[in-house]
């Protein structure tokens, strides 16, 4: 059997959240990560149950960009619920169903499934679950800091926080916004706006040089 690089992930507390909607945003959100990273993906990420998705990815640096990808759409839909991934790299028997990420089985699939469905207090929110372990371990420990900072920021100042990782030129967010420069960069220190990207940029760089094949 060969070994695939497997993202599944749920709605964190989806069910406090209204079912329809969650629905809806959630098939808008992947379809959209979908499009955008058509190249990164094998099997589109397609919802399984009611607030999860699964989905392959070609390699382990494009399953970082794609969990990037749906952080970046879910604060620009401003989007009031919050993702918790799992990432692992495991065997799939069956076909790789390159039109949806449905009817495909493997012990990859079972443990992916198995790491996602353990509930309970302090489970990460990003888990890289890899034959690489101190690799997993790092990503792991850098996806809680990435948690950390964004669970700093209003829904509000979404809009605001995404045109700042976007521009680094405090004057132009500013000019956009009605502000002086002064007012974005206090916002920006605040909010631990470039804290934030430069996790981000190591979490995207350890993984662009790890092999797309087998990682055993």
């Amino acid at each position: 059997m060969a070994g695939y690089f497997i993202l599944m992930g749920d709605v964190v507390g989806s069910g406090k959240l209204n079912s329809k909607k969650l629905h809806q945003d959630l098939r808008t959100i992947l379809s959209t990560c979908n499009h955008d990273l058509k190249s990164e993906i094998l099997s589109p990420y397609t919802t399984t149950l009611g607030d999860e998705f699964q989905g392959i990815a070609n390699s382990l640096h494009s399953i970082v960009l794609s969990i990037f990808c749906l952080e970046y759409l879910r604060m620009k839909y401003q989007y009031i619920f919050t993702f918790r991934y799992v990432a692992h790299y495991g065997e799939i028997e069956t076909e790789i169903n390159r039109v949806i990420a449905h009817e495909m089985m493997g012990p990859g699939l079972t443990r992916a499934r198995g790491l996602l469905n353990k509930k309970g207090r302090g489970q990460n929110h990003f888990l890289f679950d890899l034959p690489d372990h101190m690799l997993g371990k790092i990503l792991t420990r850098l996806g809680d800091v990435i948690v950390g900072l964004a669970d700093r920021w209003d829904r509000k100042d979404y809009p605001l926080i995404l045109d700042m990782l976007a521009e680094q030129n405090n004057e132009k967010v500013a000019k956009k916004y009605g502000k002086d420069r002064s007012q974005i960069w206090r916002r920006r220190n605040n909010l631990l706006v470039e804290e934030y990207r430069d996790i981000r940029g190591v979490m995207i760089d350890l993984t662009e040089f790890v092999p797309e094949g087998n990682m055993e």
